[in-house]
């Protein structure tokens, strides 16, 4: 993500988080507008994405849902413990409350007792991922920036999603020479100052993307992987990767930028929000 660490330490209760989100009016519950077996405390099932297909959620984190803070494990509380604005403590225990939510829908398992653990480089991945002899393991991935969350879902395919709140400031000189190659660097130059924010966010998603599906963090410099500045699905390789990454921008409300990489390739994104919107089809 493209932003600051958070600072240490303090949790802040719902009730100062709401205080802190003047959001007037208040948004349509996604607990109303899910579907009704992800309301139904997660035991009832999802259908699995088919094939190499992703499907792809949107959710706005403003709408906690019913008893987030209940559902998160100690290391998640622990976490988001850590967070002095409450607005960042309210944001983080929402996507994660919703995250256990629908992984517990497609598995069949109550969202708390989802069990979580880490790769080499920080990557979470579901001790139950499998819901029947035989099948793919379920592969997620949860981005979120502000009041805005993604979460990509996949049957077997490791995969990365990434979205970002675009600020006016980026990138700065700093910034672009440790993200951008010099290729990027020099396309960057070429396009109009105005731009240069939208660009940049752009291009970073995708890179980010790409790393969270390989699941190495930044043990690969993002200048190290160049993806262009141009919005358009490409496939890259990388040192290392058992196969090829599949890129793609994703469609993202204004202000925003997000991408979607997927190690082997993808078939079709299958969007899970609940307005359906037809455009993330790909």
């Amino acid at each position: 993500m493209l932003s600051t660490p958070n600072r240490e330490p303090h949790a802040q209760r719902w009730s100062r988080a709401q205080g802190n989100a003047p959001y007037n009016p208040r948004p349509p519950s996604l607990a109303a507008t899910l579907p009704p077996r992800l309301r139904a405390h997660g035991v009832a099932t999802l259908a699995w994405p088919q094939g190499r297909n992703v499907h792809v959620w949107r959710l706005d984190l403003r709408d906690m849902g019913a008893d987030a803070v209940a559902l998160l494990d100690a290391a998640e509380t622990e976490r988001a413990q850590r967070f002095v604005y409450a607005h960042d403590w309210r944001r983080y225990v929402a996507a994660h409350a919703w995250l256990r939510r629908i992984l517990g829908a497609y598995l069949g398992v109550p969202s708390q007792q989802l069990r979580f653990a880490t790769g080499a480089y920080g990557k979470p991945v579901l001790l139950q991922a499998l819901r029947g002899a035989g099948q793919a393991p379920l592969c997620f991935n949860l981005s979120h920036s502000k009041d805005l969350a993604l979460i990509a879902v996949t049957a077997g395919i490791e995969v990365g999603v990434d979205i970002e709140a675009v600020r006016g400031d980026l990138p700065g000189p700093d910034l672009a020479a440790g993200v951008l190659s010099a290729t990027e660097l020099d396309e960057l130059a070429q396009c109009a100052a105005p731009d240069h924010a939208d660009t940049f966010v752009g291009c970073w998603t995708r890179k980010e993307a790409c790393l969270k599906a390989l699941g190495i963090g930044l043990r690969l410099e993002p200048r190290a992987l160049h993806v262009g500045l141009r919005t358009q699905r490409q496939t890259v390789q990388v040192d290392g990767a058992a196969a090829p990454i599949d890129i793609t921008p994703l469609p993202a409300p204004s202000g925003y930028c997000a991408a979607l990489a997927a190690v082997g390739g993808f078939a079709h994104i299958e969007p899970q929000d609940a307005a359906h919107q037809p455009e993330w089809r790909t």
